[in-house]
């Protein structure tokens, strides 16, 4: 059994600490400036609750939560649902050797990973995920619930692949990517760096980065002037 520390209280966070639970695993702390506030303090420890009904500590700077992850062993996971941001909590972690230990991939019990697949520190796939044979995913990247990576993907460094949003065979997508909840990206198909595919959308040729993309197939988005008619 590990114990863990969620850097982050929000909705993300408590989609993890189910994972952490479903794992058998206890949630040891939780750090975010949020919990600062009495009120918030309090409705994270019934969110945070352990299947033994012990509550983790509560912090509300990321400081003494990380120090106390080295303190007592715990593995780090972020729960931050903006890439960027995410991206680059991670990044100062790695680059502290004191955290390589502790900064593995975290994996639902419901998952299911390939074991010739490749997950990066930090990664997180959630309830019934699927990554693939051969399949690369990179640091920091959430393969969110019932999401699929299928073999031979690529997934760079901080991207999000939302919830039921699929890879087909040997697409890669690049640095915080954010694929919305059911996007797909066709077999053999590349998205550029943090670009976006809205909800539902299907891309179907190679899509530039730093663009929002949504429909089917997938269309640049063109920001309107004034009001839509």
């Amino acid at each position: 059994m590990k114990s863990w520390l969620i850097l982050g209280a929000s909705g993300h966070g408590r989609s993890l600490a189910s994972v952490i639970r479903g794992r058998g695993d206890r949630i040891a702390a939780v750090g975010d400036r949020a919990l600062s506030a009495e009120a918030g303090r309090t409705a994270a420890a019934e969110a945070f609750r352990n299947t033994d009904g012990s509550v983790p500590v509560m912090l509300d700077d990321d400081a003494p939560a990380l120090d106390l992850a080295l303190a007592e062993s715990l593995s780090v996971t972020i729960a931050v649902g903006a890439n960027g941001v995410r991206s680059r909590i991670a990044a100062g972690l790695l680059a502290d050797e004191r955290f390589s230990r502790l900064a593995g991939a975290l994996v639902a019990a419901s998952a299911t990973v390939d074991a010739t697949a490749v997950l990066g520190p930090l990664a997180q796939v959630c309830e019934h995920a699927h990554v693939g044979p051969l399949a690369q995913v990179g640091e920091a990247v959430i393969v969110n619930t019932g999401a699929i990576v299928e073999h031979d993907c690529r997934v760079g460094a901080g991207a999000h692949l939302a919830p039921g949003s699929v890879l087909l065979g040997a697409a890669t997508v690049g640095r915080e990517v954010f694929l919305g909840s059911g996007a797909r990206v066709l077999p053999g198909i590349g998205v550029g760096d943090h670009a976006v595919l809205g909800a539902g959308a299907v891309a179907t040729r190679q899509l530039d980065g730093m663009a929002t993309y949504v429909g089917v197939p997938a269309r640049r988005l063109t920001p309107t002037k004034g009001p839509a008619h």
